[in-house]
């Protein structure tokens, strides 16, 4: 089949030609064990995309400072409250879309304990491993993945 997500993700695989079997999972002899872990190669993009996660996050702490400021404050009349009323109901909205980018940036930058090269590149500190659970071409609709477990990484010198 085709790639859903192509960047951002290495991916590897290693061939079992003797098989394995460890407590309640075998594999069978000549299986292949695919490894998926994210990978950021930009530098200067991973800084921007955190630069702008910061900014975000600031941002939208403001805000809930602001409405608690606006939610001690004594109103005089009805017109201050509606007034008031319509300013956070704006600010509901832009909460919204902020927690929305903030959960984004969040998803595309590398997560803490990643492993960082001399150039940069960061590699997740996990990654998943799949084996194929049928002998279906990987060209033809319906081929079927098991999930087999994780691996760590870590940066060596």
């Amino acid at each position: 089949g085709s790639l859903v997500k192509p960047e951002g993700l290495l991916r590897f695989w290693l061939d079992c030609p003797t098989g394995a079997k460890r407590q309640d999972v075998e594999i069978r002899q000549n299986t292949r064990i695919f490894f998926t872990t994210g990978v950021w190669d930009d530098p200067e993009v991973v800084m921007a995309q955190d630069a702008e996660y910061q900014a975000v996050l600031k941002q939208l702490q403001e805000l809930v400072d602001q409405a608690r400021s606006d939610k001690a404050k004594e109103r005089s009349n009805f017109f201050e409250e509606l007034q008031t009323f319509r300013k956070m109901v704006g600010d509901s909205k832009e909460f919204d879309l902020l927690k929305s980018r903030k959960e984004d940036l969040e998803c595309a930058l590398p997560p803490v304990g990643s492993a960082v090269s001399p150039n940069g590149v960061q590699i997740a500190p996990s990654g998943s491993l799949v084996i194929k659970g049928n002998s279906i071409p990987d060209w033809l609709p319906g081929s079927e993945y098991l999930i087999l477990g994780t691996f760590s990484t870590s940066a060596t010198d």
